[in-house]
């Protein structure tokens, strides 16, 4: 329980610095922490919740054979993917490859750390607890990919707004890359210093129209596959009932 519970507040950390640095108004259907409170409130608030998050894998770590440096490490990426992100803000030429990177980093870090985290508090084996971790990573990456797939396509009001936040700030994810494949001149629109409302509404219908999501999709549906291939060699049933169902949610709630 301490374990999963360190990850998440880990995990709320990152969102808390997210949205100071992308300046996002809306997290979850709320207005977020910085917006309600300020950023310099934020970031301290951030950082006291890392603080926490590092004391609670240092109290338990000890109890385990393998310890959980692992933690760290999964922070080390986080951070990593973030300043890949930011770097690649505004570059309309992002590679798949890179997109990927960042992903990896910001998100499959994070699932890996929680599939990993799971199996040496249940005394599983180094080789199994980072077999599970790899698990942990294939997810994540399609989560991601879905999560960005579906900011296209959903209609709630809140989603749409990420979606035009994020094409404001010029953050570029899969399916815009795919479609810049598509249409190159997209990447024009995408390049001014200002998009209206008009502009980014034309943007995402275009993204979809496309092909941009389809694809994007196709590639999310690679690592589900691969995830489910993985899960299915897992040897205690439990084990593998649990984590299909886990990967069944990420799947039905993102399509």
């Amino acid at each position: 329980m301490i374990a999963g519970a360190a990850v998440e507040i880990l995990h709320l950390a990152t969102l808390v610095h997210d949205d100071v640095i992308d300046e996002a108004e809306i997290r979850r259907g709320h207005a977020s922490l910085q917006k309600q409170f300020g950023k310099k409130e934020a970031v301290i608030c951030g950082d006291y919740l890392f603080c926490i998050s590092l004391a609670m894998v240092a109290e338990i770590s000890n109890h385990y054979s393998q310890k959980l440096n692992v933690y760290t490490q999964a922070m080390t990426k986080i951070c990593l993917g973030e300043l890949r992100q930011f770097k690649h803000n505004s570059d309309t030429e992002l590679s798949v490859m890179n997109y990927l990177k960042i992903i990896a980093g910001k998100t499959s870090a994070l699932f890996s750390l929680a599939m990993y985290s799971g199996a040496i508090i249940n005394e599983c084996s180094d080789k199994e607890a980072r077999f599970m971790g790899r698990i942990g990573y294939n997810m994540g990456m399609a989560f991601q990919i879905l999560d960005d797939c579906a900011d296209y396509e959903s209609d709630v009001a809140a989603t749409k707004k990420t979606v035009k936040h994020d094409l404001a700030e010029e953050v570029v994810t899969l399916p815009l890359i795919y479609a810049f494949l598509k249409k190159p001149e997209l990447k024009h629109h995408i390049r001014r210093q200002q998009l209206s409302p008009g502009e980014i509404n034309e943007i995402i219908a275009e993204v979809v129209k496309v092909g941009g999501v389809s694809m994007a999709r196709d590639v999310a549906e690679k690592y589900y596959l691969k995830t489910k291939k993985m899960i299915n060699t897992l040897t205690e049933e439990n084990k593998k009932l649990l984590m299909n169902e886990i990967l069944g949610r990420i799947w039905k709630v993102e399509n």
